[in-house]
């Protein structure tokens, strides 16, 4: 297992790593989304603001098209930032270091889905024909990434939940710029995992507000809870009572008298 999937699976949980040793050791809060800095290959600035913000981890852009000295220099920058590679088509082989793989194209290779321990997510557009939405959740992928545009709108949360119904696998989301409170909360409701936010323009300060507003959002919202509290409470039909013996039918002989 990757270390982003061990990441994705704690938020999930809420579990942080404990700080300090004994009884009083206390547990480090944990984001219900994660939040990663898509750098471009080559980078080397970027990549350097994404490790001073100590952020989840880094996506490479472009990685595909990037020549071998660019993406290690880039690495070079990242130091020991857990970091990732969105490629057009899909990579039979990681990067050199990468611990999970974006690819965007359905005309990637089956056989470069193959291998085990790795984690693949795979860029849908939301615009798919609902013959096609449907298949997704059976390829064999960890995940899916969806892009969407700042400022988040209801037509964007829309385009999301297309993807959400379609697939029970984890979401990341793609952004071009940092979200509002009130943006980070709505993506958390509609199902996404994970944020990747360009770091180009960003700084360390930045990533840093963002990932503290992320750790103080509650994992579920007052919405979510009243949903689950009143789903268990409806009473459930038994086994039994969905399969009872229908009434008997009504004596025909009384509407008669006898002779």
């Amino acid at each position: 297992m990757g270390k982003l999937t061990d990441k994705l699976e704690r938020a999930e949980k809420g579990a942080g790593q404990p700080l300090g040793f004994g009884g009083a050791a206390k547990r480090e809060s944990i984001a219900p989304l994660l939040l990663l800095g898509a750098v471009a290959a080559g980078d080397a600035v970027q990549a350097g603001v994404v490790t001073a913000s100590e952020i989840d981890g880094a996506l490479l852009t472009g990685a595909g098209n990037a020549k071998k000295a660019a993406l290690n220099s880039t690495t070079k920058a990242l130091g020991d930032t857990l970091f990732g590679v969105w490629t057009d088509e899909g990579q039979a082989e990681e990067a050199g270091g990468a611990d999970f793989q974006v690819f965007s194209s359905d005309a990637t290779p089956a056989g470069a889905l193959s291998g085990e321990g790795r984690t693949l997510v795979m860029q849908v557009q939301p615009e798919l024909p609902d013959s096609l939405l449907r298949t997704i959740d059976q390829l064999p992928v960890d995940g899916f990434l969806v892009a969407l545009d700042a400022p988040l709108t209801v037509a964007q949360l829309m385009r999301l939940a297309r993807v959400r119904g379609a697939t029970s696998k984890r979401l990341l989301v793609h952004l071009d710029a940092l979200p509002a409170k009130a943006d980070a909360e709505q993506l958390r409701d509609a199902g996404a995992a994970a944020l990747i936010v360009d770091a180009a323009g960003q700084t360390a300060d930045a990533f840093r507000e963002t990932l503290a507003m992320l750790r103080e959002l509650p994992h579920k919202s007052p919405r979510q809870r009243d949903r689950e509290r009143s789903g268990a409470t409806v009473p459930q039909p038994s086994f039994g009572a969905a399969r009872s013996a229908p009434p008997p039918p009504p004596d025909d002989d009384d509407d008669w008298d006898d002779d």
